[in-house]
């Protein structure tokens, strides 16, 4: 089925991809400018390292509060007012103009961050409320075309323009990014939707946090691929945030290519998304196992790109590596949305994202230091091969005693009655 059939036959959510395709591409336009704007004024990955730990490290705290208030309050309003409130210090790396205020873009970048904790499990609860179950897989894999789409329209695009007019456009269009995304969002129709349904605010009724607590651990026990893929969110982050820092270092400081050159290597990483994305469908009946196994296919490739002798070579692994990933990430999210029963979706989805943004943190941080004292490529490989170590572990498990009935069908309902709180 094709992206636009889904597109009309989910009109609810439509405007939702598209709020999120206009905010992508404004927040990538600024990431670029930032990462150039950082490099020119200290000429220091450590910088680079810093940037991307602040902008992960607000996900401790703001990941299970933005958790919370998706299941408790409207979430179209929760992404409105992130939105407007992150318009403003998008804004503010305008101020910078010599490496002492630097300082500026850590604080602009922890609060476009603490933002983004609250407003990401919101929007991500709210995807199983809007469309058809049957949809989700296709939804899910444009989620992943989404994402392609920004990094090609918005990291492209944002390295020539940083690198044409300089970086203070670039922030310019991020704020207005938000504006039209909150824009969007606020004509987004719930009616008839459980989502427009008013919160429980009932504050008499006893809290449900031990039968919460019961429940989830209940779905663990049942569920031998969450148990797998709780491994994998707990580790996988290391590899993937010395890879996310190393990308901008291996276009300025080993190929040399600047400004350009970081928007090539995400514009690569957006054409694997895009092209991962339609694939996708063929693995609905493995999603689980996909799911598992592109982690080892993603060490592979990071080994592979910590190596390149070209930078054209670099940019092909980097689509094929993309590509792969992508398709993991939709069968993944698919299957999550599937086990997770709905009332707690929201705080789900914001732990697990506060666990993998903190440890990615720690590691972009780590690896910012690493790269004072090693050679981008030594560090490369070194992330590649722990990845790869991990995603082969993984696949061994799954693969000799994985339950396999599950492997062709989602859960019956009787099997969601007995993981409901």
């Amino acid at each position: 089925m094709s992206s636009l059939r889904i597109l009309r036959q989910e009109p609810s959510y439509r405007r939702l991809f598209a709020a999120g395709l206009v905010n992508g591409i404004g927040d990538r336009f600024s990431q670029v400018a930032i990462l150039g704007l950082l490099l020119s004024l200290t000429g220091s990955g450590l910088a680079v390292g810093i940037t991307f730990a602040v902008r992960l490290f607000p996900y401790l705290v703001f990941g299970p509060l933005g958790g919370l208030l998706a299941d408790r309050f409207s979430k179209k309003t929760i992404m409105i007012f992130t939105d407007v409130i992150r318009m403003f210090f998008a804004l503010t790396p305008l101020l910078v103009r010599t490496p002492g205020d630097v300082w500026i873009i850590y604080v602009s970048a922890f609060a476009l961050s603490a933002g983004e904790a609250i407003y990401a499990p919101a929007r991500m609860s709210l995807i199983p409320r809007l469309v058809r179950r049957d949809n989700l897989l296709a939804v899910n894999s444009l989620e992943q075309a989404m994402v392609g789409f920004v990094l090609i329209g918005g990291s492209v695009t944002g390295g020539i323009l940083a690198a044409a007019v300089g970086g203070q456009v670039s922030f310019a269009l991020n704020a207005l990014s938000f504006l039209i995304s909150g824009l969007l969002l606020f004509r987004l129709d719930l009616a008839g939707r459980p989502e427009a349904a008013e919160p429980d605010t009932d504050k008499s009724k006893p809290t449900l946090a031990p039968r919460q607590t019961a429940g989830l651990r209940r779905l663990v026990t049942q569920s031998y691929f969450l148990r797998i893929m709780l491994i994998v969110f707990a580790i996988w982050p290391i590899g993937d945030g010395i890879f996310n820092v190393l990308i901008s270092v291996y276009a300025a400081e080993v190929f040399h290519t600047g400004d350009i050159g970081i928007g090539l290597l995400y514009g690569a990483l957006g054409a694997g998304m895009l092209i991962g994305s339609g694939f996708t469908g063929k693995m609905a009946r493995y999603m689980r196992t996909a799911a598992v196994l592109t982690v080892l296919i993603e060490g592979g490739f990071q080994v592979m790109i910590s190596q390149s002798p070209s930078f054209l070579l670099l940019l092909l692994l980097l689509a094929l590596s993309a590509a792969i990933t992508s398709v993991g990430n939709a069968c993944n999210e698919t299957v999550l949305m599937q086990l997770v029963p709905t009332e707690w979706q929201g705080r789900f989805f914001g732990g697990l994202a506060t666990l993998q943004n903190t440890l990615m943190g720690i590691a972009m941080l780590s690896a910012g230091f690493m790269l004072e004292v090693v050679t981008p490529r030594a560090l490369g490989l070194t992330g590649g091969v722990f990845l790869a170590l991990l995603g082969l572990s993984v696949s061994l498990a799954w693969l000799l005693h994985r339950p396999r009935t599950f492997e062709r069908r989602s859960l019956s309902d009787s099997e969601k009655t007995t993981l409901s709180p």
